[in-house]
C-alpha cells in the first residue's frame, strides 16, 4: 500500500473495488478513491521494474500488437488530427508560436504525423519506451531522444503527452522530468482517458483515473497556469449503459466500412473539417470531435509553463 494519493499526497482515501487486471504486473491491486482531491488510482502501484518490462513491449502487452486495417488506422489518424486541432485553437487564442516539439510516448507517431503535415518545418523529437516503434518514428522525421535526464537538451516550445500519464506511478515527478526541456511560457498538451474504470471491463493497464479536478490540481502543483481542461467524446453516463440497438448498428456500420462503403457515414460537420472521408466515418460515432459539459470518454488539458516551474509536491 502506497499510503498517499499520487495527486494531493493526502492519506484520506478509501478502496472502491478490486483492480481488474490480467497481466502479472497488475495482479493483487485495488482501486482507491481519494476523499480530498477525488482522484481514483491503483493501490499498491506496480514496481518500477514491472512497469519498465511491461512498457518495453507496450503494444504487444497491452493491445496484442499495433493497430492494423484501413478503418482502424483511419480512426487513430482521425483522433490525432482532432487532438492537433484542439491544441492549435489554444495556441491561436494565446498567440503562441511553436517551432520545436517534444513528444513523450508517441507510439507509432499518429500525432507527430498530423502535426508535421501541417507544420513541416517543425523540429520534432520524442521519447518512446517501446523500441518496436522507433523505426517508423524515424521514417516520418521524428528525432529519437535518449531516455533519462534531458535538462541539458535544447529547449522546446511544446511538449505533447497523449495517453501516457494514466500509466505512471508518480505523476508529479513524471511531469517535472518530462517538461524539463520545455521553455518558460511553453505549452504542455495532455490527453488521458476520463474515469474509464466506470465503463471498461478491465482497468489494466491504467494506474490513474483522472477527472478535471485532479488534473487541474496536478498541473498547478508542478508549475503550470492558463490551464484549460475539457471533456470530449461520448458521455460516461451513456458508456455505462450501452444500448444493444447502438451496438448492433455500430457492428453493421463497421462491416459496411470494412467493405469500402463509407459515403453514408462520412458526412462532414463542425469539428470534422480536417478529416478524410474514412476518418470521419470511423471517428464520428465516438463524438471525439465534440467538447462535452459532462464527464466524457477523453480528458484534454492544455497549459502554459510558468517561470517558477519545477517545484516539488509536498505532503499536506
Amino acid at each position: 500500500m502506497r499510503g498517499t494519493c499520487p495527486i494531493c499526497v493526502g492519506s484520506d482515501f478509501e478502496f472502491k473495488g478490486v483492480y481488474r487486471g490480467a497481466h502479472p504486473a497488475f495482479i493483487g491491486m485495488k482501486r482507491a478513491h481519494c476523499k480530498t482531491c477525488e482522484m481514483v488510482f491503483a493501490d499498491p502501484m506496480p514496481s518500477d521494474l514491472a512497469m519498465s518490462e511491461f512498457n518495453a513491449s507496450y503494444f504487444n502487452n497491452a493491445h496484442g500488437g499495433k493497430p492494423q486495417g484501413a478503418a482502424t488506422l483511419a480512426f487513430f489518424s482521425g483522433i490525432a488530427r482532432l487532438r492537433a486541432a484542439h491544441l492549435e485553437h489554444y495556441l491561436r487564442q494565446n498567440e503562441i508560436s511553436v517551432s520545436k516539439v517534444h513528444e513523450v510516448g508517441p507510439g507509432p507517431g499518429w500525432f507527430a504525423r498530423s502535426w508535421m503535415a501541417q507544420h513541416p518545418r517543425t523540429t520534432y523529437s520524442a521519447i518512446e519506451t517501446d523500441a518496436s516503434c522507433h523505426a517508423v518514428l524515424r521514417e516520418i522525421g521524428v528525432q529519437m531522444a535518449p531516455i533519462g535526464n534531458t535538462a541539458d537538451a535544447e529547449p522546446v516550445d511544446l511538449v505533447v503527452m497523449t495517453h501516457v500519464l494514466e500509466h505512471v506511478t508518480e505523476p508529479a515527478a513524471f511531469l517535472l522530468e518530462s517538461t524539463q526541456r520545455l521553455r518558460p511560457g511553453g505549452i504542455l498538451f495532455i490527453e488521458v482517458p476520463c474515469r474509464d474504470w466506470e465503463h471498461k471491463p478491465l482497468d489494466e493497464p491504467h494506474l490513474l483515473f483522472f477527472d478535471k479536478g485532479p488534473m487541474q490540481r496536478l498541473l498547478e502543483q508542478v508549475g503550470f497556469d492558463q490551464i484549460q481542461v475539457s471533456y470530449h467524446g461520448q458521455k460516461i453516463e451513456h458508456l455505462r449503459r450501452p444500448s444493444w440497438i447502438r451496438r448492433a448498428w455500430n457492428g453493421f456500420r463497421n462491416r459496411l466500412i470494412a467493405r469500402g462503403i463509407i459515403a453514408p457515414f462520412s458526412r462532414s460537420g463542425p469539428g470534422l473539417e480536417s478529416l478524410t472521408a474514412l476518418e470521419r466515418a470511423t471517428v464520428r460515432p465516438f463524438n471525439a470531435h465534440l467538447e462535452m459539459v459532462q464527464p466524457a470518454w477523453w480528458l484534454r488539458a492544455v497549459a502554459r509553463k510558468t517561470n517558477n516551474s519545477g517545484r516539488r509536491l509536498l505532503p499536506l
